[in-house]
């Protein structure tokens, strides 16, 4: 399951919504053919996959994404579809952040894209919203419009816990730590920010009905960096 992101489709004058040489002029065509995703149709690289409790909605930063877009109206459809009796977790992923600490983060946030898409998390209630793009893991409280709706306690045996029984907003988080080169963060440290490791690793989730557990794992010593879970008691 992948996000297509900057280094595969963005090139000028090819319909992509930043205009950077960064794909090389590939314009997300080796991409399609590496990674066939149950998309749309060429070129509309946004889809969605249920695996057990999990519905998952990938969406195409690189491609418009302002209301009344194709993208956007498919994405509210998509996700306000969702059989919560049946895949109770909805996880959201897209490749560009909506929010960082990053040291260089403002060139790498887009305003007009978190407030195109954010609405869209919080009314169709997503649980967890996955980016990547900066180089780094850095995670949220249950968050919107850049404010801290709610906040994890420690649970029994230390982990963090989101109780969304009472839905208040997603949690997010950057997981772009799978390769090259990491970015370092900001020596100020946002509200919103619960927790930030900048080394090489990757993201795992357990999942039943009431529970779904996320754990960071560093990649060369494969210890959990951190780890969270969201509850729902229903």
């Amino acid at each position: 399951m992948t996000a297509i992101g900057n280094h595969e489709r963005d090139y000028v004058d090819s319909g992509s919504v930043f205009e950077t040489p960064d794909s090389g002029g590939e314009c997300g065509v080796p991409y399609e053919a590496y990674f066939p995703m149950p998309t749309q149709a060429k070129d509309k690289p946004w889809y969605s996959i249920e695996q057990g409790p999990l519905h998952f909605t990938i969406m195409s930063t690189e491609h418009d994404w302002t209301p009344n877009s194709e993208q956007y109206k498919w994405l509210k459809s998509n996700m306000n579809s969702v059989n919560r009796s049946r895949t109770p977790w909805l996880i959201f992923a897209g490749h560009r952040q909506m929010y960082s600490s990053y040291s260089d983060a403002i060139f790498t946030v887009d305003q007009h894209f978190i407030d195109s898409v954010e609405p869209l998390l919080l009314a169709s209630k997503v649980d967890l919203a996955l980016f990547g793009h900066v180089h780094n893991y850095e995670r949220s409280c249950a968050m919107y419009q850049g404010k801290c709706k709610a906040i994890p306690v420690k649970g029994a045996d230390g982990v963090d816990t989101y109780d969304q029984t009472n839905y208040t907003a997603p949690v997010q988080a950057v997981i772009g730590m799978a390769g090259f080169t990491l970015d370092n963060f900001s020596s100020s440290v946002p509200d919103w920010s619960i927790s930030r490791i900048c080394k090489f690793g990757y993201s795992r989730i357990h999942a039943k009905r009431g529970v779904l557990n996320f754990e960071f794992v560093q990649s060369d010593t494969r210890n959990v960096e951190d780890s969270f879970r969201i509850v729902k008691h229903n």
